[in-house]
């Protein structure tokens, strides 16, 4: 089948406003989180630094990732706003990414499309899924960057009658109906949390033995 995308009919574009609260309310979550874990690891080189002579290096490597991490998380939040787009045509459909690499999604393609308020640990947010015959997702609209007017302009170019939950529903939820769909971590974020934060408490605690160790031969020799 031949898809007539090169004249589209509507282009889609992310919300600025929307997209700027989601950034902020990240921010308020991730910038505690990274003094937090870096400002401990600078903190205890620099203890071994004063004892030991030795470290200091180190210091700077944390440092140097923190301004990285900075870097590209400007250039990435620009670049979402710049290419992200979604052009929708007679019989399929253009999907721009934040890096502007595209890629066509046939209407032939879709066998299920889900429009829902998906309940989140915190908040609820429209979304908008798109499913191949299979089950796989082909797009999603996540309600942080696309509006819902959007997301229902999508809904009527596609053929298919998309399924629209009466309730708010969770991924662990989506994930019984539609397993190819969403992962088992999108299904299960509580527990991913854990994992993730005793990981996280592992190394401190891993870094603080290693760094007594160090502290004790110094004083022994």
């Amino acid at each position: 089948m031949t898809t007539d995308v090169s004249s589209p009919a509507q282009t889609l574009l992310p919300s600025r406003p929307t997209y700027r609260k989601a950034v902020q309310r990240d921010l308020l979550i991730a910038v505690p989180l990274l003094v937090l874990i870096v400002g401990s690891q600078v903190g205890l080189q620099l203890m071994q630094s004063s004892i030991a002579g030795d470290g200091t290096g180190l210091v700077w490597v944390y440092l140097g990732i923190v301004v990285a991490a900075v870097a590209f998380s400007i250039v990435y939040y620009s670049a979402v706003l710049r290419n992200s787009r979604i052009d929708l045509a007679a019989t399929g459909l253009t999907v721009t990414n934040w890096y502007g690499r595209s890629r066509i999604v046939e209407y032939s393609q879709v066998g299920t499309v889900i429009q829902a308020l998906l309940r989140l640990p915190a908040r609820t947010l429209p979304m908008l899924f798109v499913l191949d015959h299979e089950g796989k997702r082909v797009l999603t609209m996540y309600g942080t960057l696309w509006t819902p007017d959007a997301m229902l302009a999508l809904g009527k170019a596609v053929p298919v009658t998309p399924v629209a939950p009466a309730e708010p529903v969770s991924y662990r939820e989506l994930r019984k109906l539609h397993p190819k769909a969403f992962s088992w971590a999108r299904a299960n974020p509580v527990a991913l949390a854990v994992i993730v934060a005793g990981g996280l408490f592992l190394v401190v605690v891993v870094v603080i033995i290693v760094l007594f160790a160090v502290l004790a031969s110094q004083f022994s020799a």
